[in-house]
């Protein structure tokens, strides 16, 4: 009996472990996504796509929701069948950059295999990341919805 006890709490150990490790891989992943955010080089941009996105993230296609105006409703929009997709991603960072580059991180959030990060920039813009990883290693990211509102 004392064996079973001390073999049981050495298995929450080891999960401890491997859930706080899940974490702190997720956790980078995002502080990176929010870094490289802030660089002006599409070529990086690409680089960490291919190195952080799932491949289902990869090969799915961009959507966008754009409200104008709280009276409007949202209209999706969705790339080409024939477009490249990565170069479709690029260009979602390129306007990623352009709102939040030089933002910083106001909040984040970990829940199991999703990070809620928020951004906030110098002119007020505001912008929550919902990024969802994979849940085996290596955690690649699979989905970010953001949500983006000024003061």
């Amino acid at each position: 009996m004392k064996n079973l006890f001390l073999l049981l709490c050495l298995l929450g150990v080891v999960g401890a472990a491997a859930q706080n490790k899940k974490q702190a891989i997720i956790e980078k992943r995002a502080r990176e996504l929010h870094r490289v955010m802030g660089l002006n080089d599409k070529e990086q941009w690409k680089t960490f796509m291919k190195e952080n996105y799932s491949k289902a993230m990869l090969e799915r296609q961009v959507i966008s929701n754009v409200e104008t105006t709280e009276q409007e409703h949202a209209n999706p929009t969705t790339t080409a069948e024939t477009t490249d997709k990565l170069e479709e991603k690029t260009k979602v960072f390129e306007r990623l950059h352009r709102n939040f580059g030089s933002s910083k991180i106001k909040s984040l959030k970990t829940f199991d295999e999703r990070i809620e990060m928020i951004l906030e920039s110098s002119s007020g813009l505001k912008g929550d990341f919902n990024i969802t990883f994979e849940s085996q290693a290596p955690y690649l990211i699979n989905r970010i919805a953001i949500e983006i509102n000024d003061r």
